[in-house]
């Protein structure tokens, strides 16, 4: 998180040459262009200097390094990039020369998921919208923090058929596969026919022990399956258990929200299948992090 720029001067506000600061800005050649490729104003620059500051620190750092495993940034295998957008200067984060080989296709477990989605590249993630802006935010801040012995919570992307959430989980998988950890990506209603149809062959335990102890683990559409009381109970319910405990991290797209997955997980208004449709969206709710969009993505 960037500091005001008075605290990153250790100056009061009254004190700071302005002036200087931008003349030392406008020799880098880089945040020179950019100042003029936008005809950003005195006062715009000065409204946006702990962004420039703290862009120009970044990337003096990222032009010494020598590797992924040497790099002293926080966000590690990532790059500071300016953008301008309405008067408004962002600092993001594209993936560095170090970061550029092919996905790890071996580290993806994919099930009834077309292999093309695997070409998707969090270059090409699209930030037009708030939400979408929000998740980009927290898929960074996953990379950024997850180790195999720290939990942080998946995410759970909610929204009407089109608005890209399968791609997004992808372009995660991919990323987190670059990095070396193993991810089960499947489509959920698929997989539950699957496993339905495996209690007959004698496979059903070994398949559920495998998604159980996945690394990472994406489920793509739940809700969208033709209900079974028999994969809620004896086959979610364990695995998403067994998950929570482990603090192994799970993803879900759905196009429904929570309250609305509570609904499509109950045959009947009773009871017995209230709880245990509501056993099934709280460890959910425990283990991720709601997102909805909204808005189809944007297409350049």
């Amino acid at each position: 998180m960037m500091k005001p720029i008075k605290d990153l001067m250790n100056y009061k506000e009254s004190d700071i040459d302005y002036d200087n600061i931008i003349d030392g800005l406008m020799s880098d050649p880089i945040i020179k262009k950019f100042i003029l490729e936008h005809d950003m104003t005195h006062e715009d620059v000065i409204r946006s200097l702990n962004v420039f500051l703290t862009f120009r620190d970044e990337k003096n750092i990222c032009n010494k390094c020598s590797g992924l495993e040497n790099c002293k940034l926080s966000t590690v295998g990532f790059t500071p990039k300016l953008e301008y957008s309405k008067n408004y200067i962002e600092l993001t984060y594209s993936r560095c020369q170090y970061n550029k080989f092919n996905t790890a296709t071996d580290n993806i477990y994919a099930m009834y998921v077309p292999k093309k989605i695997f070409n998707a590249s969090l270059d090409d993630f699209d930030l037009i919208g708030e939400s979408r802006k929000a998740i980009n935010n927290y898929v960074l801040k996953f990379l950024k923090s997850y180790h195999k012995d720290s939990f942080i919570k998946g995410m759970y992307i909610c929204g009407k058929y089109g608005t890209g959430k399968t791609y997004i989980l992808a372009i995660l998988a991919n990323e987190l596969a670059k990095l070396g950890h193993k991810v089960y990506f499947a489509y959920y209603p698929d997989l539950a026919r699957e496993l339905k149809s495996s209690i007959g062959d004698g496979s059903l335990e070994e398949k559920i022990t495998s998604i159980k102890e996945a690394e990472i683990l994406m489920l793509d559409d739940i809700g969208g399956e033709y209900f079974s009381e028999f994969i809620r109970d004896e086959v979610l319910g364990p695995i998403l258990q067994h998950r929570l405990l482990d603090n192994k991290p799970t993803f879900f797209t759905s196009n429904l929200n929570y309250n609305d997955l509570a609904k499509a997980f109950r045959k009947t208004d009773n009871n017995l299948e209230t709880i245990a449709a509501f056993r099934i969206v709280e460890r959910i709710k425990r283990m991720t992090v709601e997102f909805v969009l909204t808005d189809l993505p944007h297409i350049s």
